[in-house]
């Protein structure tokens, strides 16, 4: 009788496993299959290790490969433009290390990148930072497990299915994320930009703090990543802080200096939205301090990648290449100067 008992309390497990692990697939919150009707937080803002590596083995064309900034980046829009599959691989806070290793891992794949070349990403000396430390070792760690039943039945996804289901039944906005931060103001101010950004070397540990750019042999190997499918993108600023990577630390030079060597070694595009233009220009396009974009500028930034020229359309991105890499930068040199910190 113990032993029938038993044997049916194990079905009975076995079957709410499977019904529970079912759902979790069918439901698909974090968009491994399609991208479509899934909340935009999920596909974007949430990213972990394992989320990380079950996209990469899942099928995909376009990778997005960033820092926060990449998370205000819809793989939907990507899809709509190129009619590739796009998956979001965003890390906030992301190293270049730490994206040069997911890079890698895409190639390996036989799949291609879009990937954020931030300024303060390229710092190493974040590197010593004990959180991000960590976490990359966690990641390599990841990235480099067999997924097999892992890929669909796990706890988090289940988790994360369940609140899509709850969510859904009470008719959320699946871009209710993108909402908000698109209607929500800017609170840069300059003083606390100078101040607590790390560009004055402060003693607060910060994106900035002892600005030091990776070796050209770490940012040549990046480069030598990209292929002709592959694109690197500058994404834009509120351009207070040209203005700051001008005057301080010398990160201007030193961030130019990365550029040029990231074009002049690779196969792949490079497109800059730097500098002073109709977007950097206008506070209202960026939220919190003045560094997130917001997520309704993609649709700007990705149409002058993907899309040809338009007549009567303002083209703000520039394509750099390793003919017109010096002037541009020279120019942007120049143009940077010309900010006035009245105009700010």
């Amino acid at each position: 009788m113990y032993k029938k008992y038993l044997n049916r309390m194990l079905v009975l497990f076995l079957l709410i496993f499977v019904l529970l692990n079912t759902m979790s697939y069918f439901v698909d919150p974090y968009g491994y299959k399609s991208r479509k009707e899934k909340f935009i937080k999920n596909l974007s803002m949430f990213n972990k290790p394992n989320v990380t590596n079950t996209k990469i083995n899942s099928d995909g064309y376009f990778y997005l490969i960033g820092s926060s900034r990449v998370a205000r980046v819809d793989p939907n829009l990507i899809e709509k433009l190129t009619g590739k599959n796009t998956h979001n691989l965003k890390i906030d806070g992301a190293t270049l290390s730490e994206n040069a290793f997911i890079a890698s891992k895409l190639k390996k794949h036989g799949k291609y990148f879009i990937y954020s070349f931030d300024a303060f990403s390229v710092n190493q000396t974040r590197e010593n930072f004990n959180e991000i430390k960590n976490r990359s070792e966690t990641y390599k760690v990841e990235l480099n497990k067999n997924l097999w039943l892992r890929k669909y039945f796990n706890s988090d996804l289940l988790i994360r299915s369940l609140q899509h289901i709850i969510k859904s039944s009470r008719n959320e906005d699946l871009d209710k994320q993108y909402s908000e931060e698109n209607y929500r103001k800017s609170n840069f101010s300059y003083d606390l930009a100078l101040n607590n950004s790390g560009v004055l070397n402060n003693l607060h540990k910060s994106n900035f703090s002892d600005y030091a750019p990776y070796s050209n042999h770490e940012i040549t190997k990046l480069a030598k990543l990209g292929t002709k499918n592959d694109i690197f993108i500058i994404f834009p600023k509120y351009m207070a802080y040209y203005y700051l990577f001008a005057n301080y630390q010398n990160i201007e030079n030193k961030y130019f200096s990365s550029i040029k060597t990231l074009v002049e070694n690779t196969d792949a595009q490079v497109w800059s939205f730097y500098g002073v233009n109709s977007i950097t220009k206008d506070k209202r396009n960026f939220i919190d301090n003045g560094w997130h974009f917001k997520p309704e500028l993609s649709n700007i930034i990705f149409r002058d990648i993907f899309e040809p020229y338009t007549e009567g359309i303002e083209k703000i991105g520039f394509l750099i290449t390793k003919d017109n890499v010096n002037d541009y930068l020279l120019a942007l040199g120049e143009e940077v100067n010309s900010i006035v910190v009245e105009d700010i």
